[in-house]
């Protein structure tokens, strides 16, 4: 997204309704989010370690410029998360608010943390964030203490930059501790997923009476390209030789596709099956063409097994079973 620049603070909502006479809402994903977060080179570090819930580096990494990378396994779908999440993070590990960079919605960065969650995201999300930066923060002042010859207790952190209370002059930066490389340090994975995740170091997080970030209020650079129609989201992508989608699913949790009658949609121009083992899907030339087909193929699905049904927020507990398996066509 390109930054805007136009004045837009005197524009109230009121007046914002009445120049444009309607606002047409379109849920989705902006695809240039990158470009506000400014991540684009927050991997200048090299290859990211592989994931695992128990690593300190899968949550927090210093980059060799200072900035600091928190890796979110959720994605910000409108609520600011990244906003949030910055502050949390800012906070514990005592940097500026603007030295983070929150990466998000990338499953080769980021450990499972189940999704948007919609409005509970933050509370659901940042907990693990939270405690991962406060973890940081304590290794790279033990890191200083062994390096300046100084107790941990004698040392405090400022914008970054660890220093002794007694004498500023000794001090060491959290890139020169640390920065492009990974940390290598062990959490207490309660080996949960999604938002269940929780994985605690031996630090504790800041009293919120000690707070300067959170709780501030920080403008959200996705605002302005949003509300000037100048944002980029998933339906604004085109691409050569692109083509519609629409994916077929069960009536039942848990069925697959065990045999698809592709001459059930012959007659609709350009339309085409994809099937790969339990993924089922249509694509087409023209959207309408792909709707028209995910709704006339013909699928024989199999029985449903419990062992396959979603085990997602505790969806599952509150699958019901509606008599005795049987197979299923559409």
């Amino acid at each position: 997204m390109t930054k805007v620049h136009t004045p837009f603070s005197r524009l109230s909502r009121r007046s914002l309704l009445k120049t444009g006479g309607a606002l047409v809402v379109s849920i989705g994903m902006p695809v240039a989010f990158d470009t506000v977060l400014r991540v684009g080179d927050a991997f200048a570090q090299g290859g990211k370690p592989p994931l695992t819930p128990e690593q300190l580096s899968s949550y927090i990494a210093v980059n060799s410029d200072g900035t600091i990378s928190a890796f979110l396994g959720k994605t910000d779908m409108g609520q600011g998360l990244f906003v949030a999440i910055g502050q949390m993070v800012a906070e514990e590990l005592d940097v500026p608010f603007k030295a983070v960079r929150v990466i998000m919605g990338d499953s080769a960065s980021s450990v499972n943390q189940g999704g948007a969650s919609g409005s509970t995201g933050i509370q659901r999300g940042g907990r693990q964030l939270r405690m991962a930066a406060a973890e940081g923060r304590r290794v790279l002042v033990e890191m200083a203490a062994a390096s300046l010859g100084l107790s941990a207790d004698a040392l405090t952190v400022t914008d970054g930059v660890v220093h002794a209370k007694a004498d500023a002059s000794k001090k060491l930066s959290y890139a020169e501790l640390i920065g492009g490389r990974y940390f290598n340090v062990e959490l207490n994975w309660n080996k949960e997923l999604d938002n269940a995740l929780y994985a605690p170091g031996k630090a504790q997080p800041k009293d919120w009476k000690e707070h300067r970030i959170v709780g501030q209020p920080i403008a959200r650079e996705d605002i302005a390209p949003k509300v000037y129609a100048q944002a980029d989201f998933c339906t604004d992508i085109k691409r050569p030789e692109m083509v519609h989608g629409r994916m077929i699913r069960p009536a039942v949790a848990g069925s697959v596709p065990v045999k698809v009658d592709e001459s059930s949609i012959r007659d609709i121009p350009g339309a085409r099956v994809v099937w790969e083992k339990g993924f089922l899907g249509v694509v087409a030339d023209k959207e309408w063409d792909a709707i028209k087909a995910a709704q006339k193929l013909k699928v024989e699905w199999s029985p449903p097994h419990a062992s396959s049904r979603p085990n997602t927020n505790g969806h599952s507990s509150r699958t019901r079973a509606w008599g005795p398996p049987v197979p299923l066509s559409r």
